[in-house]
């Protein structure tokens, strides 16, 4: 049997009179043949890039958001391709405990990996004194320039699936833009403020 890929909309559970989440969930379930374990692996990283909470070993949350759907839709595509099938399903509404679960475990995720990049940026001002200046070699000032692209980088891809504002964002930010003073001007990718597109939480 062929993978679901179109978007089906579960039929959302009432409201109750004390709980009201304006959150729309897409969860994606999906099964693949037994026997490698390598596209299992394959979907668990594809979705652990998007920012997904696990449900189950075969079911993962999202918000409801159109760009995430359509990833979601293609990654169930990939799914059909190997043999298996997913579904790509809508939930109107979670209880208020299994809504705080959600959010909880998305969000400690997040905080957690701005709190690396946060380290790192500090581990990477702790060798101030290793890192060249403007009259130094062109490749140390090169590789200078390269770890602090590789900050803003890792930065931003954890900023694109963080969907529900976790603590640690600002500070990871400040973080890697004190560390900017030692910019050699050699990279056009390098910007000079590390969350300038969007609101820093202060």
């Amino acid at each position: 049997m062929g993978t679901a890929t179109s978007t089906r909309t579960a039929p959302a559970a009432k409201q109750s009179a004390t709980t009201r989440s304006p959150e729309q969930w897409a969860v994606f379930i999906w099964r693949l043949p037994m026997g490698s374990s390598t596209p299992r692996v394959t979907v668990w990283r594809l979705l652990r890039r998007l920012g997904a909470a696990t449900l189950t070993p075969g079911a993962a949350l999202l918000p409801w958001r159109e760009d995430l759907v359509e990833q979601l839709d293609w990654l169930a595509q990939e799914v059909d391709e190997q043999g298996g099938d997913a579904w790509v399903m809508r939930v109107g509404e979670l209880s208020e405990v299994e809504q705080r679960r959600v959010v909880d475990e998305i969000n400690d995720e997040r905080t957690a990996e701005y709190a690396e990049i946060r380290a790192d940026a500090q581990e990477f001002l702790a060798r101030s004194r290793e890192h060249p200046g403007p009259k130094d070699e062109y490749a140390r000032r090169r590789r200078t320039e390269r770890e602090l692209l590789a900050l803003q980088r890792r930065f931003r891809k954890v900023r694109d699936r963080d969907h529900l504002e976790a603590a640690g964002r600002a500070d990871a930010a400040r973080a890697i833009d004190r560390c900017l003073r030692y910019r050699q001007g050699i990279s056009l990718r390098l910007t000079p403020l590390t969350d300038s597109h969007h609101e820093v939480d202060s």
